[in-house]
């Protein structure tokens, strides 16, 4: 049986190391984030069909789109909490 980890596991975490080389000119470098860093980060959020449906069906009835229907129900929530807006 492998301990190679697979799915989403094998993405989070960080290679390994030869530390046994002694050799810092080969040591792998620590590599810079990338993700989060931009002025706009991507966000998915899963929801079943029926609730995509009803959410699809409130933001063509309010003449908006789902990103400013979403965007709009945080701002409340954070409002609602006493939290600076977004």
């Amino acid at each position: 049986m492998s301990n190679k980890p697979t799915g989403l596991a094998a993405f989070a975490r960080k290679p390994k190391t030869d530390q046994s080389a002694g050799d810092s000119e080969h040591q792998a470098m620590p590599v810079a984030r990338t993700r989060g860093k931009a002025e706009s980060v991507a966000l998915t959020v899963r929801l079943t069909r029926r609730q995509w449906e009803r959410l699809h069906q409130l933001a063509l009835a309010e003449g908006v789109s789902l990103q400013r229907l979403i965007v709009d129900g945080l701002v409340t929530l954070f409002r609602q909490r006493g939290l600076p807006e977004l």
